[in-house]
């Protein structure tokens, strides 16, 4: 699965817990070839506003008939390149679209639509979710197969969202989202098979559901929070085939954001902890809290986990409480804490997607060193930032992924 949005309170950022094919056999070469692709877009000061993506820092621009964005990259072990993201088409109508090996494929939608996650199967099935609109615009939950459209039974009267999707290996697709009652209070739900199934619990004022992980062996794993602000407050949660598992009490306020689960079947999610005077990062690993450094003040946005080597990996977005617009882009290697900003000539940064691949750590973001310039399109290796684009305009790395080849 590749995630593509990034949830918050004021705008939606591009999200993500998602892993990249590589192929696994023994090299008898001591000097692999590494390609890095990043992919995003770029904001020209002509007024170009593009798709775009980055193989070892060398730009293609994706094509599209007007503005287009590009959100998440899966490269397959026969090296197809596939980029999922958005065009608006003549009509100024927002459209899902996605790209292999460079060729743009719009996806069928009646209406103004978006597409929020991607996966591609072993066998090059492509798999995207997302929402449109109705004649009355409200949002219904969708995904497509290879092209064609596949409605999901949703409320008819209110916005209802596909976030993220998967398939497991014996075929069975799974979608996971939040559907508003008719109070307009959203309660976690998925898909199998567009048959819906609701996670929403009896005494729960509302629900989430943000993540999905299938493991080998078929088990499913939402991670998720539940609200109820008269009894427990805000309290972490994940489901285990349907069972719910609490990670916290509600004292304090938490979630959990995003879920990974290892071939031994070790579950790890990731997510924050309300508290005076800041946020605190945590993950749990098999329901047990481990409690990560944190900046003291700080907000906590988007902790987003991967698991490689016995290591556990941690990225994030903290915030400035007295001013939003002052973040920086953190990750946490075991209990070392990393500030991407520092040292980089930056008071704003975003990291939007980290993997590990070899033992390194490559994230994908934005810097800039104030409000009035330009957003540059970066990636980091090991802490070490590469810029993408020379700071002249406005340019945002998405997403990232990583080849390995003899």
């Amino acid at each position: 699965m590749k995630k593509i949005i990034y949830k918050t309170t004021v705008v939606l950022l591009i999200a993500m817990i998602i892993s990249c094919s590589k192929d696994d056999s023994t090299s008898q070469d001591d000097n692999p070839i590494t390609d890095i692709y990043v992919v995003g877009q770029i904001q020209k000061q002509d007024g170009t506003v593009k798709a775009v993506y980055w193989k070892n820092g060398e730009a293609f621009v994706l094509p599209s008939d007007k503005y287009s964005d590009a959100f998440a990259i899966h490269i397959t072990s026969t090296n197809d390149v596939y980029i999922a993201g958005v065009e608006f088409d003549d009509s100024s109508v927002r459209k899902p679209v996605y790209w292999k090996n460079g060729e743009a494929f719009v996806l069928p939608s009646d209406k103004y639509s978006d597409a929020f996650a991607i996966h591609i199967t072993s066998t090059n099935d492509v798999y995207i979710a997302g929402v449109e609109f109705d004649d009355s615009s409200v949002r219904k939950p969708v995904y497509w197969k290879n092209g064609e459209k596949v409605t999901l039974t949703a409320n008819n009267t209110k916005d209802t969202y596909a976030w993220d999707i998967e398939v497991s290996n014996n075929g069975d697709v799974l979608v996971v989202g939040n559907e508003r009652n008719d109070g307009n209070i959203p309660a976690a739900v998925y898909w199998k098979n567009s048959t819906k199934v609701s996670l929403h619990s009896v005494g729960v004022e509302s629900s989430d559901a943000n993540g999905i992980h299938i493991s080998a062996n078929g088990d499913t794993y939402i991670s998720g929070r539940e609200n109820n602000q008269s009894s427990f407050g805000s309290r972490a949660v994940y489901w285990k085939n349907d069972s719910k598992v609490l990670l916290s009490d509600g004292n304090p306020s938490a979630s959990s954001q995003s879920v990974y689960v290892t071939e031994a079947g070790d579950v790890y999610i990731a997510g924050r902890e309300v508290s005076s005077p800041g946020d605190i990062a945590v993950y749990w690993n098999n329901g047990v809290k481990t409690i990560l450094p944190s900046s003291g003040d700080k907000k906590i946005l988007n902790p987003s986990i991967y698991v490689a080597n016995n290591k556990v990996y941690v990225s994030a977005l903290e915030i400035d409480p007295n001013d939003n617009n002052l973040t920086s882009a953190v990750y946490w290697e075991g209990a070392s804490k990393f500030d991407l900003t520092i040292g980089n000539n930056s008071n704003q940064a975003h990291a939007n997607h980290l993997i590990v691949v070899d033992n390194d750590v490559y994230i994908a973001g934005s810097t800039r060193p104030a409000m009035s310039t330009p957003y540059t399109a970066v990636y980091w290796k090991n802490g070490s930032k590469t810029a993408l684009t020379d700071g002249s305009y406005s340019a945002f790395a998405r997403d990232i992924a990583v080849k390995t080849s003899n």
